[in-house]
């Protein structure tokens, strides 16, 4: 599938750095949205987005405890992919999100936590 890792910032807190993951996740969009182009449909690349680049994103982000500026950051790599694929600015990303059922990064953060915590318990 896909090989990523985490990286820890050395520092007195744990923290983690994301970094490497928008850059991962910025790759595979380009390679999904230059592919899908031609196509000009625009729910095949938000599928294939929701499928193939939210999971490098969202890898083990459950058992991490990512900062809320880290989850702005991804949230944005999201804002900045669905903005491309719709050629909309980003005033109009939070409704397309709702329209085509892409979850904010915090809902999804809990709901990924929610299950692992329930896993273990």
């Amino acid at each position: 599938m896909f090989c990523t890792f985490i990286c820890i910032k050395a520092s007195r807190e744990f923290a983690c750095d994301f970094d490497h993951v928008e850059a991962k996740f910025c790759r595979t969009f380009k390679c999904i949205y230059a592919k899908s182009f031609t196509g000009n449909s625009e729910l095949i690349t938000i599928e294939l987005l929701r499928s193939c680049c939210l999971p490098v994103l969202l890898y083990a982000i459950e058992s991490l405890l990512p900062r809320v500026c880290d989850i702005n950051s991804l949230n944005n790599c999201t804002n900045v992919a669905v903005a491309k694929i719709f050629k909309i600015s980003f005033n109009n990303v939070d409704f397309i999100r709702q329209m085509t059922g892409l979850t904010g990064f915090r809902v999804l953060v809990a709901e990924r936590r929610s299950r692992f915590f329930s896993k273990l318990h």
